[in-house]
């Protein structure tokens, strides 16, 4: 039997891992240059990175990865779960 992770069991109830995150359920809330980390259902982070383009209707967004990894393509097919660096605190440069 699998146990829940930091990510989902938060995902589920509400609450991000940290503090600085916040889920996104919905994304026609995102917007350009918005701070994302991606993981996957099973708990494991897929990518960090900023919010290049988006559409309207949300069906697909690209990202820039962070770390030089350029730019990728995301559909809510690919079972990723969105959480976002709340933008008063944004979140600090390395």
């Amino acid at each position: 039997m699998a146990r829940p992770n930091h990510y989902t069991a938060s995902f589920r109830s509400g609450t991000p891992r940290h503090a600085q995150l916040e889920p996104v359920l919905n994304w026609t809330k995102l917007a350009r240059q918005d701070d994302l980390e991606l993981v996957h259902r099973n708990g494991k982070t897929l990518t960090t990175g900023r919010v290049d383009m988006l559409a309207l209707d949300g069906s697909v967004f690209w990202l820039i990865q962070d770390d030089g990894k350029g730019r990728a393509m995301f559909l809510p097919d690919d079972d990723v779960l969105v959480f976002r660096h709340k933008r008063a605190g944004n979140r600090p440069k390395v």
